[in-house]
């Protein structure tokens, strides 16, 4: 545009010129007729009344194509009363928002001023549309994470642009990811100077246990998992985020659950080649919590992290030999250590979103796995509350039990991304293991809790040490 006009104000200007003086021929005192000499440069603006008429119209034309702006398409708007009866009546309301008709509408209420859209921004910017129901932005959060469905389908689906889905379902995001009002929603762990909380929380743990008490004092199983995602960008070091063993990106999450599967404590710590023992060294606010836990209280986890007072470990297929006692350990701390992948193979068979291979920002893809975590907890507080949810009673090791009898689904991602838990475990061999300066190893308790397996003579069940007898006990 600005070429033209430039273009425009010359031809103008030799326009008026050629005009003034008879046509063309330059008359000013002593000087000849303009005309070009043989050896003079042609002015390559040289312009006839025909091509100031043509640029004329181009400039009208350029410039009306840049000031009308396109009329925007006028969305039908969903029905929303009749979607949700069609789905209530149809028996798919669950399916589709992976919680229950109260638990949604339960859900909506603690939200529903954080999910309001502004009449008047949405008038103004929808050329006069209604504006997006709080019920539509909270239903397409919930497909978002829920069914894995993407921005184009909830768009068709629910009668607005592409942009107001994302616009909507960041809305959503925020609106969990912020929300410290809803109890149901949270996760929390016990106050480590309360020792009520403390106390009830480990009898908690002794009901579920078959251990006969040997395990008194255990307050939760921690665990690493790796949800996938894209190469990421603006980072670093991107080879950080890249798995050898799965060969693909993702992120290392630290996780603590209570008996019933709800998440106590979760932490999306580093990036996925990191080994479990440095992502927990990260989670400074679970360090703390663990540092001021009184005497005769722990966590467990597995190999990938050190063995102290606080955090037990099982022993190693080198550690056990033919110990049967060491075996019996390992038996029942499996027990207790195998909720932490329950929960995160419920997380995922609820949440499918979370089986996807995650393709926005870092902080975007964090953010959807801590929602997603927040509303795993609100659907199981909720069915609590219900009466209609029954704790995952387990009588076996991990190696004898069906994750499909505890509601998750086994996971294939090809290749080495497969799982009977429906997760990819955070794999040692992606980084060395030997950062035992970060936490100075203490099998202190451990060897206590052996010691009163000997005095007892206690020995695992019968029918485990007939399936185990050619088995790998490693853990």
């Amino acid at each position: 545009m600005e070429l033209l006009n430039r273009l425009l104000a010359e031809a103008e200007e030799e326009y008026i010129t050629r005009n003034l003086y008879g046509g063309g021929d330059f008359h000013d005192g002593d000087h000849d007729d303009w005309l070009p000499d043989d050896d003079d440069d042609i002015d390559p603006y040289d312009f006839d009344d025909e091509d100031l008429a043509d640029l004329e119209d181009l400039r009208v034309i350029y410039g009306e194509r840049k000031l009308v702006r396109k009329i925007k398409w006028q969305h039908e708007r969903v029905d929303w009363n009749y979607h949700r009866e069609m789905l209530c009546y149809t028996g798919q309301f669950e399916n589709r928002f992976r919680m229950k008709e109260h638990h949604f509408d339960a859900l909506l209420d603690e939200l529903r001023d954080s999910l309001t859209v502004s009449i008047k921004h949405s008038m103004s910017s929808t050329a006069g549309n209604d504006p997006i129901c709080p019920e539509v932005i909270l239903a397409c959060g919930l497909r978002f994470l829920g069914l894995g469905e993407n921005p184009p389908g909830l768009a068709d689906m629910y009668g607005m642009s592409v942009t107001s889905v994302k616009r909507v379902v960041k809305m959503f995001l925020n609106a969990i990811d912020y929300n410290d009002t809803c109890p149901d929603l949270q996760l929390v762990l016990p106050n480590p100077t309360n020792e009520g909380e403390i106390a009830a929380l480990a009898e908690e743990w002794r009901i579920a246990s078959t251990s006969f008490g040997l395990l008194n004092g255990f307050l939760g199983p921690i665990d690493g998992w790796l949800p996938r995602t894209e190469c990421p960008k603006n980072v670093d070091n991107q080879a950080a985020y890249f798995s050898g063993h799965y060969q693909c990106y993702g992120l290392n999450c630290q996780a603590l659950c209570d008996p019933d599967l709800l998440f106590m404590y979760f932490c999306v710590a580093a990036p996925g080649k990191t080994n479990d023992v440095r992502a927990a060294d990260r989670c400074l606010s679970l360090k703390d919590w663990l540092a001021k836990l009184p005497e005769g209280y722990f966590i467990g986890g597995d190999n990938a992290y050190t063995l102290t007072n606080k955090l037990a470990t099982p022993y190693t297929k080198a550690e056990i030999g033919s110990d049967e006692h060491k075996r019996t350990y390992n038996y029942f701390f499996s027990q207790l250590r195998i909720r932490i992948e329950m929960a995160f193979g419920l997380l995922t068979t609820k949440w499918r979103r979370l089986r996807s291979t995650l393709n926005f920002a870092n902080e975007t893809n964090s953010q959807i796995i801590r929602v997603c975590t927040k509303l795993h907890n609100y659907c199981i507080r909720m069915s609590l509350k219900d009466g209609t949810y029954v704790r995952p009673v387990v009588s076996g090791d991990a190696g004898e039990l069906s994750p499909i009898d505890f509601g998750v689904e086994s996971f294939n991602g090809g290749g080495n991304r497969r799982s009977k838990w429906g997760y990819l475990e955070t794999y040692p061999e992606d980084e060395p293991a030997c950062y035992s300066t970060l936490v100075p190893p203490d099998g202190s308790r451990r060897e206590r809790i052996l010691a009163e397996i000997y005095s007892r003579n206690t020995v695992r069940p019968q029918h485990n040490r007939y399936r185990n007898d050619n088995h790998d006990d490693e853990m």
